[in-house]
């Protein structure tokens, strides 16, 4: 029986000939702030190969908006006749804008259902508004902790980063907030944080913008 294709499953890396696509918070951040789309190579030399590049791509200069990619696979794929015929075709098919645009749309409005209950849901992130501000006046980024004894809580900090190290970085404010008030996580449960600086600062750019629920006040 042939497997579903082109459906989101978090082994999708297993298989290269198999066409499953990651999770959406699987999938690594372009330059931009974006979710990367997964594609396959063309090139003779490597074709099947996935790797993951910016979304955001021009089809009239056939370039992307920044020049990330990451690649997925090391090595050619090795073609099982099998599941080629039950998949009906010869290698990777690579993630349409159309189908990629359908994800983003899908958690776009998961977020937006799981934020009325985020004070609750320990994986969700605090609406704009609904984020303190610090002593110097920015609305907060949201942390979770790796600290044994409070292992996966979510706190608010100043997003202010002074350098490049993510999760002990020198601060001008030293503005912290919890809001989990228990340990969420059991060492040596690994913490995935909800917020990268650069997904803080694409979320602060798009309520500046006026296309969130209500402006940065």
């Amino acid at each position: 029986m042939a497997r579903r294709r082109g459906v989101e499953d978090p082994n999708w890396h297993s298989d290269p000939c198999v066409y499953l696509l990651p999770t959406w918070c699987q999938r690594p951040l372009c330059l931009c702030g974006d979710r990367c789309q997964l594609m396959a190579s063309r090139n003779p030399d490597i074709r099947g190969r996935r790797f993951f590049r910016c979304p955001n791509y021009d089809h009239e200069t056939r370039t992307t908006a920044c020049a990330y990619i990451e690649w997925v696979d090391t090595e050619n794929p090795v073609l099982d006749l099998t599941t080629c015929l039950q998949e009906d075709r010869w290698y990777f098919a690579s993630e349409s804008t159309e189908q990629y645009l359908q994800r983003k749309a899908a958690y776009e409005r998961q977020c937006h259902e799981r934020q009325s209950d985020w004070q609750v849901l320990t994986t969700a992130l605090p609406p704009w508004e609904a984020r303190p501000r610090c002593r110097c006046g920015d609305r907060c980024q949201v942390l979770r902790s790796i600290n044994p004894t409070t292992l996966g809580q979510r706190f608010f900090v100043w997003p202010n980063i002074l350098d490049d190290d993510f999760m002990e970085p020198p601060r001008r404010c030293q503005y912290k907030e919890w809001i989990d008030t228990r340990r969420v996580l059991t060492p040596p449960s690994r913490v995935v944080q909800l917020e990268l600086p650069e997904q803080y600062r694409v979320t602060k750019a798009r309520f500046e913008r006026g296309e969130g629920s209500s402006r940065r006040g």
